[in-house]
């Protein structure tokens, strides 16, 4: 049985948020720079999710 300690799993945490923000991020610029109308909501919709599943990470849900 594999046990893994707190300090490695909030750096990994830490890493995958990191991460998680800068997809967001460039997310943003991409539906900044859209101009049509599907992708706008479809890229709207991804960054939603990115964005929950940040702070579940954030919050130490996941």
């Amino acid at each position: 049985m594999h046990h893994l300690n707190f300090s490695q799993i909030n750096t990994r945490n830490k890493e995958v948020y990191c991460q998680l923000s800068e997809a967001i991020y460039l997310l943003d610029i991409a539906k900044q720079a859209s101009e049509d109308a599907t992708a706008l909501h479809s890229i709207q919709t991804t960054i939603e999710q990115l964005i929950n599943l940040r702070n579940r990470i954030g919050a130490g849900e996941l």
